[in-house]
C-alpha cells in the first residue's frame, strides 16, 4: 500500500540536543547544572555538584528503562527528586523541584540545533501532500519540544504530535505510534517512521505495524542484531533514502 503519512521521531533526527557532548547520559550535564543552581539558591545546602550529577547519571538509565518497560513515567522533576534521595537531601517541596526541572529543560534547549537538511524534508514532505506526525521519546513536557519546534521553523508543518512523558507512551513499544497513528486517522499500512535510533524507532514503528527509515544522524546507537529498516538515509543534506529522496520513497 502506498505511503500517505510519515512520521518522524524528533531529538537526533529533527533536531540534536546534544550539545557539545556525545555520549548519554552526559549530555544531560547543562541540565543537571541549572537545576542545581536553582536548588542551591533555595537557601538549602546541598553536597557538592559533581555528587548531584552523578546521582542524577546513576537513576536515569535506570528510570529510562523502567519507562520503555511500562512500569513508571520518567519526568525531569522526578528524577532531581530520586537523585537528591541518593545523596540524602529529601526537604525540597514538589515547586522546587518543578521550578528546577524547568531549568533542566531550558539549558537543553540552549544547547538545540536544527539538524542539516532537516526543515527541508518536512517542508517539503508536507507540500508533497503527506500528513506528518511526530512520536518522540522525551522526559520533558511536550510543550517545551513544541517551543523548539517553532523557533527552527518546524512546527507549521506537523499535523499530530505525541511526546512520551506527556501520555506515559514510551518507544519501543507500539503504544506511542498506536496513539499518533489515531490522532491522525490513519492506518499503520500507510506510514513510514523515520529515526535515528534503531533499537526505539526501528523496532517501535515496525511492533506498530508501520514501515521504517534509519537516519544514522550520530554515532550514539548501533542497529540491533537481526534488526533491519526498510529504508536508510544516505544523504543527510537532501534525506537521500537509496535512490529516492524522503517524499518519494514508497517501496
Amino acid at each position: 500500500m502506498a505511503i500517505e503519512t510519515v512520521v518522524f521521531d524528533l531529538g537526533g533526527t529533527l533536531i540534536e540536543y546534544a550539545g557539545q557532548y556525545e555520549h548519554w547520559p552526559e549530555l544531560e550535564t547543562p541540565g543537571f547544572a541549572a537545576a542545581y543552581e536553582v536548588l542551591a539558591n533555595s537557601g538549602q545546602a546541598l553536597p557538592p555538584f559533581d555528587a548531584f550529577r552523578q546521582a542524577g547519571f546513576a537513576h536515569l538509565p535506570r528510570m529510562w528503562q523502567a519507562a520503555t518497560r511500562k512500569v513508571a513515567n520518567l519526568q525531569v522533576h522526578a528524577l532531581l527528586g530520586e537523585a537528591l534521595a541518593e545523596i540524602g537531601v529529601n526537604s525540597f517541596a514538589n515547586g522546587d523541584l518543578l521550578a528546577a526541572a524547568e531549568a533542566y529543560g531550558a539549558a537543553i534547549q540552549q544547547q538545540a540545533f536544527v539538524i542539516e537538511g532537516a526543515v527541508a524534508a518536512v517542508t517539503a514532505v508536507k507540500a508533497a501532500g503527506y500528513k506528518v506526525g511526530l512520536v518522540s521519546n522525551t522526559m520533558f513536557p511536550g510543550a517545551m519540544h513544541q517551543a523548539d519546534m517553532a523557533r527552527f521553523g518546524l512546527l507549521d508543518h506537523f499535523d499530530a504530535t505525541v511526546f512520551s512523558a506527556d501520555v506515559n507512551k514510551w518507544k519501543p513499544n507500539a503504544d506511542p505510534f498506536l496513539h499518533l497513528l489515531a490522532e491522525l486517522g490513519v492506518g499503520a499500512e500507510t506510514a513510514v517512521y523515520v529515526g535515528d535510533d534503531p533499537g526505539s524507532d526501528v523496532v517501535g514503528g515496525r511492533a506498530a505495524g508501520m514501515r521504517t527509515i534509519y537516519f544514522p544522524s550520530s554515532q550514539r546507537f548501533q542497529n540491533p542484531d537481526g534488526i533491519q529498516p526498510d529504508g536508510e538515509i544516505h544523504e543527510r543534506r537532501t534525506w537521500q533514502v537509496g535512490n529516492y529522496q524522503l517524499l518519494n520513497y514508497n517501496p
